[in-house]
């Protein structure tokens, strides 16, 4: 085994002689500051000062959970978004709220009321019975001892928004706080505790309100991507006169396509299956808009969670996913923001070998290169496209090794 281990990275060889002794692995804080206070398991009950912002959402056909959008990440530049409008007097009227002052920040206003109190105001295209629904998903984690979200203020007459013309506005308390540094380890093992403390304390949660688009068909909507990104190789592959981006999506398609494959493959595990239909039927939420601007960081050391309106009930692997390859390709694929990552998870409830199956899965996907081609070639060009496939390849060996390892790691679960 020594012999073994000397060939592999350090953080490799940490998590496995941990890995080899588990539950232990998961008992050891993985730095100063980044352990959770109190009990490892205990359901979030420390209290944290609760404001809703949201990314741009791609032009695509019908609606789309998180990991099927384009995100306001630190991976793709997006163009700026312009100023929204005001948000209209006769919905600030419905709140009892003494506001003095209102500014615009991106799409939200922020109001502040005599007494120097906070709020975020967001103007929003969901329905009335979605916005329904994801306020009384939060009053039930609460009910359960969750606290780090922005909590939803009720207008005069007790309803959890107000409809005007087209939209849907809803009002939340401010957050104090800083987007989270996803290539920062106790950042990342703050978000990953917050995340899974939200999913354990949904669990029993369920409501009449049906999404237009589920997120538990993790295998349908990977195959659906693949299938999408066959399509523009073959846009690209027809071009008669290829720009840099058409050149370097076809040159790097053959390990695209190999890793699209295996992750369908791994999916098709007859125990990751059965950890997909258990996740199902346990009806667990998941935040499924995990970017840094949703994960605010404050100053008790806390992530404090905002924006839900593409929560809905799914396997929690999706979040961790997501939350590890933000961190991951920020940090160069580097293990000890993954190490954060699967520790914090763990604490509140374990993670199987199954569940890393499936993360390993998400993961495999070459979800960027995907996104990126989506846009280009179905709403238009923008250079920052090519310099973010550029970062992906460049990020393509390094991404390999740290598959490769955590594979290595997971077949070793349970020896």
């Amino acid at each position: 085994m020594k012999s073994q281990k000397s060939n592999m990275p350090d953080w490799v060889q940490h998590v496995l002689t941990q890995l080899l002794s588990p539950p232990a692995f998961f008992s050891s804080p993985v730095s100063p500051g980044a352990q959770p206070s109190g009990s490892p398991r205990q359901q979030a009950s420390d209290a944290a000062s609760p404001a809703a912002s949201r990314p741009e959402r791609p032009p695509r056909e019908g609606h789309e959970t998180e990991w099927a959008r384009r995100g306001a990440d630190d991976t793709v530049p997006s163009h700026s978004q312009s100023q929204a409008p005001p948000i209209p007097q006769t919905v600030a009227s419905k709140y009892d709220l003494a506001i003095e002052h209102r500014r615009p920040d991106g799409n939200i206003e922020i109001w502040t009321d005599i007494k120097g109190g906070r709020y975020a105001a967001k103007r929003s295209s969901i329905a009335p019975d979605h916005c329904r629904a994801m306020c009384q998903c939060l009053r039930h984690a609460q009910e359960q001892g969750f606290t780090k979200f922005a909590r939803v203020i009720a207008t005069s007459s007790g309803a959890p928004c107000v409809r005007h013309g087209d939209f849907t506005y809803y009002v939340t308390e401010w957050v104090w706080g800083q987007p989270a540094n996803f290539g920062l380890p106790e950042h990342v093992a703050q978000t990953a505790y917050t995340l899974a403390q939200f999913h354990e304390a949904t669990r029993n949660f369920h409501t009449d309100w049906q999404p237009d688009e589920a997120a538990d068909d993790v295998f349908g909507l990977l195959q659906a991507r693949s299938r999408d990104l066959r399509q523009m190789w073959l846009r690209a592959d027809r071009r008669k006169e290829k720009d840099a981006f058409d050149q370097l999506l076809l040159s790097i398609r053959e390990d695209l396509q190999r890793d699209a494959a295996e992750s369908l493959a791994l999916l098709e595990d007859r125990d990751v299956i059965a950890y997909l239909e258990a996740e199902r039927a346990s009806g667990g939420w998941c935040h499924l808009d995990v970017i840094p601007s949703n994960c605010l960081y404050t100053a008790q050391h806390q992530v404090v969670l905002i924006d839900f309106e593409l929560a809905r009930p799914a396997p929690r692997a999706l979040d961790m996913a997501h939350l590890l390859r933000r961190s991951l390709e920020r940090g160069n694929w580097d293990g000890h923001l993954a190490y954060a990552c699967f520790l914090h998870f763990d604490a509140v409830r374990s993670i199987s070998k199954a569940e890393y199956r499936a993360v390993e899965a998400i993961l495999r996907f070459p979800y960027l290169p995907w996104r990126i081609a989506h846009a280009r070639y179905h709403f238009g060009a923008d250079p920052a496209q090519l310099d973010a496939l550029q970062r992906y390849a460049t990020q393509h060996e390094r991404r390999q090794a740290f598959l490769a390892s955590l594979r290595q790691q997971v077949e070793r679960l349970g020896e």
